[in-house]
């Protein structure tokens, strides 16, 4: 039974370094400034920055791609060796993908046009009152979900800001960084929309996780390069350069 273990043992260090030697799939989607492309057609951000040092320390070759965020969800759902960035984390979500930690920071509000004083809420069981846009597969789409709050789904957050100008919708929710990076891109003036109601239960932080099917050697190294760069100062000085 020793001997068949230790070869058990041996056989999965075998399948995790040939695991290794091929390309992570890193997926991600639109949503500066944590992830977006440049004009260059580049895949960067805050969240970028820090995954690729998470990479590079721990010697893993990738490529990153960006998706519609269902796509991407639905790949780190279902193949191998995939790495999906920038994620929130709920309960629904926890048994789905193996978490690295926070690589970002998230405090997510319901955001409306000011010039709609009418759109008033207080407490969250009151948005059954009103049109509320979220992001398909979204864990702020989930989290709607889950208390009972029909919500208009969309692909990406710059058609929720184009409905919510254009009346089609009362609110939607986004993080706040992300919130005045969406509008800048999309040539819309963030002034003209203003928080209504901030969502604690959202804003827990933006992770990196695995898909189930990835070597838990593969996580452990990026657990343990992520824990080196909060130990040395490497991801404060990261976020400083986007957060200041």
């Amino acid at each position: 039974m020793r001997i068949l273990a230790l070869c058990a043992t041996a056989l999965w260090g075998m399948l995790a370094l040939a695991a290794s030697a091929q390309p992570l799939t890193v997926v991600t989607e639109e949503y500066p400034p944590y992830n977006h492309l440049d004009e260059n057609r580049q895949v960067v951000g805050l969240s970028t920055e820090v995954v690729k040092e998470v990479l590079r320390r721990a010697k893993l070759p990738y490529r990153i791609n960006l998706y519609p965020w269902a796509r991407a969800y639905h790949l780190a759902q279902n193949q191998p060796n995939v790495l999906i960035y920038s994620i929130g984390r709920n309960s629904q979500r926890e048994a789905m993908f193996q978490w690295v930690d926070v690589i970002a920071p998230y405090n997510v509000f319901l955001y409306r046009l000011k010039s709609r004083p009418e759109v008033q809420v207080q407490r969250i069981d009151e948005l059954t009152r009103f049109r509320v846009g979220a992001v398909r597969d979204d864990v702020r789409a989930q989290y709607l979900e889950k208390i009972g709050i029909p919500a208009d789904l969309v692909v990406d957050d710059s058609a929720n800001a184009k409905k919510l100008a254009s009346g089609r919708i009362d609110m939607f929710p986004i993080d706040e960084i992300a919130m005045a990076a969406l509008y800048r891109r999309e040539g819309m003036d963030p002034n003209s929309v203003e928080k209504a109601l901030a969502l604690p239960d959202l804003s827990s932080g933006l992770y990196m996780a695995f898909s189930l099917q990835t070597a838990p050697d593969i996580v452990e190294r990026c657990r343990t390069a992520l824990r080196d760069m909060r130990r040395d100062g490497t991801l404060e000085k990261i976020k400083a350069a986007y957060l200041h």
